[in-house]
């Protein structure tokens, strides 16, 4: 067998389409690596500015609690106050990027914050683009190393059988599965070590973040199962009686079809079934809201002055005011459009399963934390941060209480780390439909006779 492994391997070294080939993975490799490093760059810049702000603001609170200050301006203190929300970052960011170069990473939490505005800076893109990824190591996995396996193995016994080949290696008793097992080694190393090396390399070059071996590990694990499921389906369609170009075909559509086309009709399914509400329609509320809440208290405290402890104080209460009536005014529709993505993300789970690229995308950007799931985590966090840092200094501006050190310092702080769960089942369900469909192809060509 090993003998038969190395002949292979020396005749696909010969074939000039097989360097071309594997120069195109390496330099998509390249490409996704350069991208990958930039993104994982973007992302810890953006934390430490974040943290750089939130230590200013701390030094200006500090600075305003300091012995001497006026009750007039001491009473501002509860407004001035910023607290910086900033989420871990992504262990794997630079191997598939997923929701990462989409969401806020961190945002400010003040008394002024409102749960309609936290997250502002969401980007919007192509859902199916999202879904399949941008050119990072996790959309070559998916999309790129099936397409070169389908090249590198179309032909791996239809050709055989188109040229004659076949007939004369079963008359002399050989077997097809020991030919096809020696020839499958080498082009799955073909295909998969650029792939590996890559991942190696961001792995020592990039940074030390926590349990980013262990999802590296997983990472690969999910690539190769992949691999593995798509090499099945060559050998499968190599077992039946067609040509190379029939094979060739079929492989090249039920790529399209699983890569391209269910993807996108998942996410389709999952947008007209559950759409959610208008983005304008929570402004305009939210507008409305302001308008009336504002009339309102000035039609209830005109005799208020802006200067002064009283006045200053009465116009944080407006504030305050304010913003609690919009919050009450757009929270069902901020409820309504949670329900909508919830079940959006329910349906699309559900049937993604029918899907095994997506069932492997979605694993490799859960083990790489950019995920929909820990981003919508995130968020629930921060804006449970939010209430509560309102509520402690909505309330010395209720009581009409001025701030002491004591009481920033017995402030709530957000500390989220996400422990993620290996995507156990997901591998364990491409295995086990590689295993199946391996299995099936193999029982067909025990069975070819001349």
């Amino acid at each position: 067998m090993r003998r038969l492994v190395r002949l292979e391997f020396l005749l696909l070294a010969r074939e000039r389409f097989a360097w071309v080939l594997l120069g195109f993975l390496a330099l998509a490799c390249a490409l996704a690596v350069v991208n990958g490093r930039a993104l994982m760059a973007q992302q810890l810049e953006g934390r430490a500015i974040a943290a750089s702000g939130d230590a200013s603001s701390r030094e200006r609170a500090e600075g305003a609690l300091t012995a001497g200050t006026s009750p007039a301006t001491a009473v501002m203190i509860p407004v001035w106050i910023r607290a910086t929300v900033i989420g871990p970052p992504p262990p794997l960011a630079d191997f598939s990027a997923g929701r990462a170069p989409f969401e806020p990473h961190a945002t400010t939490v003040s008394l002024r914050s409102r749960q309609d505005t936290l997250f502002e800076g969401t980007a919007v893109d192509n859902p199916e683009a999202l879904a399949r990824g941008s050119l990072d190591l996790g959309f070559i996995a998916v999309v790129l190393v099936p397409l070169a396996l389908i090249i590198l193995g179309y032909g791996l016994f239809s050709a055989d059988r188109d040229s004659g080949a076949a007939r004369l290696l079963l008359a002399q008793g050989g077997s097809p599965v020991r030919v096809l097992a020696a020839r499958s080694v080498p082009r799955l190393l073909f295909a998969l070590t650029p792939l590996a090396v890559s991942a190696a390399f961001l792995l020592v070059t990039g940074p030390e973040l926590e349990g980013r071996w262990a999802a590296a590990g997983w990472w690969l694990l999910v690539a190769i199962v992949l691999a593995g499921f798509w090499w099945a389906v060559v050998l499968l369609v190599n077992s039946m009686r067609i040509g190379a170009e029939t094979a060739a075909l079929t492989l090249v559509s039920t790529w399209a079809l699983f890569t391209l086309i269910l993807p996108a009709a998942i996410t389709a399914t999952a947008q007209i079934a559950y759409p959610p509400p208008s983005r304008f329609e929570q402004i305009a509320t939210a507008r409305a809201a302001e308008v009336a809440s504002t009339t309102a208290y000035e039609n209830h405290h005109a005799d208020l002055a802006s200067q002064g402890f009283e006045g200053r104080l009465a116009s944080i209460r407006k504030t305050l005011s304010i913003g609690r009536a919009v919050e009450s005014a757009t929270a069902p529709i901020a409820l309504r459009f949670d329900e909508q993505l919830a079940a959006q993300q329910r349906i699309a789970r559900t049937l993604a399963w029918v899907s095994p690229p997506l069932i492997a995308a979605d694993a490799m950007t859960i083990t790489a934390g950019t995920d929909v799931g820990r981003l919508l985590g995130f968020r629930r966090m921060a804006a449970a941060y939010l209430s509560e840092m309102k509520a402690v200094l909505g309330g010395f501006v209720d009581r009409g209480e001025v701030m002491t050190r004591s009481d920033y310092d017995a402030l709530p702080t957000f500390d989220w780390q996400p422990q993620p769960a290996p995507p156990i089942w997901r591998i364990v369900a491409l295995a086990l439909l590689a295993f199946s469909i391996g299995a099936i192809a193999v029982t067909r060509l025990r069975r070819v006779t001349p």
